[in-house]
């Protein structure tokens, strides 16, 4: 095999696009540095995502937790009020308000931290209600308590397109539907 027939096979004849020289070689260097380059950008964008992703789980299970707490302690309060009321207390007794203006306190906080300006709104006017007996407590507290639900499963607000509208067909169409034959 001459020398010319393996540099044509190979592919550096002057033929063939010349002998490799040192521009060819920069070349084939510049190229795949460009690609190291790329590979770590990719690389260093996708750890950006996974410390993104890992920080907003943590602020959702930050803020569930934080509701759910909240939720208890409305329920304790809540039962102190229910277990107030079978005894015949109508007004709210002084142990029973300050139990109930902490639980205020921490859902006035709690509430302000999810940054729902809806839910915001609506628990300062709760809290502005009148609180005298314990009648009024214990609505207060099953207000607020409704309102960390809304926010904890947000789907009990939104009703399925076909049980809206103002004639309820849609909700007569299913109930044929499940009840048929």
């Amino acid at each position: 095999m001459s020398m010319t027939f393996a540099a044509r096979l190979l592919g550096i004849h002057p033929s063939f696009g010349g002998w490799p020289n040192r521009t060819d070689r920069e070349a084939d260097t510049t190229k795949e540095s460009v690609q190291t380059e790329a590979t770590g950008l990719l690389i260093e964008s996708a750890t950006r995502e996974v410390h993104a992703a890992r920080q907003r789980h943590r602020r959702e299970v930050v803020e569930r937790t934080r509701l759910r707490r909240l939720v208890e302690r409305v329920d304790r309060a809540i039962e102190l009020c229910e277990e107030t009321h079978l005894q015949g207390t109508k007004e709210v007794p002084a142990d029973v308000a300050r139990r109930a203006q902490k639980v205020f306190s921490f859902a006035r906080s709690a509430i302000r931290k999810t940054q729902d300006e809806e839910a915001i709104v609506a628990v300062e006017e709760a809290l502005n209600r009148r609180q005298v007996k314990i009648t009024e407590v214990m609505d207060i507290l099953w207000t607020i308590q409704e309102i960390v639900f809304d926010l904890m499963l947000p789907w009990r607000t939104q009703l399925p397109e076909d049980v809206e509208g103002d004639d309820d067909v849609g909700a007569m169409v299913w109930r044929e539907f499940r009840l048929g034959p």
